[in-house]
C-alpha cells in the first residue's frame, strides 16, 4: 500500500463503520473438514490453509478493516509455513485491507534492522517487544517516518502472568507499563505529522485490562491502540468505549478464534456462522460507539 497506513486505519474504519480486524492463528484440527482434506499436502492441510484464508477474507471483507495474521502459527508449519503466511499478506492487500504483521520481534543493531527489513516486505503494520529499548525500535520508526509504515508496540498485554514484570514500578510509583506507553508517546511525536492527529506509532493495549486502557489512553491521545482479547478472552466490546475518539477513530479490535474458528469445522454452513458473528461483532461496536453508524456495511 502506498498511502501512510495509520491514515488507511482511518479511511477504512470511516468506510466500513467497523474497527474489526481478522485474526489469523491457522490450526487446522480448527479449520472446515473440506480444506483440511486438499491437495498434495492433505496430511497437514498447507496448502488448505491459503485456500481457507482466501475464503475467509473474501466472505468478512465487507466487516473487517485488516488482517492480522499471527507468524508464530505459520512458522511451526516449516519451510512451507512462511510461504503460506506471504500468500495471507498478499491476499489481504489484494482485498484492500491493512495487513498487521503480529509478529512481536525485539532485538539490537543489525539484527533489529534485518526483522524490520524482512517483516516489512509483507505487511503495512507491525507488532513488536520494546523490551530493550530505543535502539531495538528506532529500525522500526526509520520504516514509519520513510515508508508509510506502522508499529503497534507492546505497552500491556492481558495474559494472567502480566503483572510479574509490567506492573513493577520504579522508584516514583509508576508501573512499567506506563512507562512504556510515555516512551511510545515520544516515538509517535518523533514520527507523526503534526497536521494529523493520528501517528504510525501505537501501542498493543489488552482488551481485558479495563480502567487502565483508559488510564493508558490518556497519555496515547495521538497513538492507534490494538486491543486483543475480544472473544476468546472474554473482554467485551461495550467495556472499550474510551478507547476510540469521538468519529470512532482510535482503535482495532482483533478477533482471531471468535471469528475464524467460531463453527463446527463439519459444519457446511460454516461461511454463515463466520459471517453472522461478523454481524454481531460490528453491531456491538456501533453499539458501543456510535459514530461507527455511519458505515456502509
Amino acid at each position: 500500500m502506498s498511502e501512510c497506513c495509520h491514515r488507511l486505519f482511518c479511511e477504512t474504519v470511516r468506510a466500513k463503520g467497523s474497527a474489526l480486524v481478522l485474526g489469523l492463528d491457522p490450526r487446522q484440527a480448527l479449520m472446515p473438514r473440506a480444506y483440511r482434506e486438499q491437495g498434495a499436502y492433505r496430511a497437514q492441510g498447507l496448502d488448505g490453509i491459503t485456500a481457507f484464508h482466501a475464503r475467509l477474507i473474501e466472505v468478512l471483507e465487507p466487516f473487517i478493516v485488516g488482517i492480522k495474521p499471527q507468524i508464530a502459527f505459520f512458522e511451526c508449519l516449516g519451510t512451507e509455513g512462511f510461504s503460506i503466511y506471504a500468500d495471507t499478506c498478499h491476499l489481504g492487500h489484494a482485498a484492500g485491507l491493512v495487513v498487521i504483521g503480529d509478529v512481536k520481534r525485539g532485538d539490537i543493531g543489525s539484527t533489529a534492522e534485518a526483522y524490520a527489513r524482512a517483516h516489512f516486505a509483507w505487511a503495512d503494520a507491525l507488532t513488536i517487544n520494546p523490551y530493550l529499548g530505543d535502539d531495538s525500535v528506532e529500525p522500526f520508526l526509520e520504516a514509519c517516518r520513510n515508508e508509510g509504515k506502522a508499529v503497534f508496540v507492546l505497552a500491556l498485554s492481558s495474559n494472567p502472568g502480566w503483572k510479574r514484570f509490567q506492573a513493577l514500578k520504579d522508584g516514583q510509583g509508576r508501573p512499567l507499563y506506563r512507562a512504556v506507553a510515555e516512551a511510545i508517546h515520544e516515538w509517535n511525536v518523533s514520527c507523526r505529522d503534526p497536521d494529523e492527529l493520528y501517528g504510525p506509532v501505537g501501542a498493543v493495549v489488552g482488551a481485558t485490562q479495563g480502567e487502565r486502557i483508559q488510564e493508558l489512553r490518556e497519555i496515547l491521545k495521538n497513538s492507534w491502540l490494538l486491543l486483543p482479547g475480544v472473544g476468546a478472552q472474554g473482554a467485551k466490546i461495550s467495556e472499550l468505549t474510551h478507547a476510540f475518539d469521538k468519529d470512532g477513530h482510535g482503535a482495532l479490535l482483533p478477533v482471531s478464534r471468535g471469528l475464524a474458528a467460531c463453527f463446527d469445522p463439519d459444519d457446511p454452513d460454516w461461511e454463515a456462522c463466520v459471517v453472522s458473528r461478523a454481524q454481531e461483532l460490528v453491531g456491538e461496536m456501533r453499539a458501543a460507539v456510535p459514530a461507527l453508524k455511519k458505515g456502509l456495511v
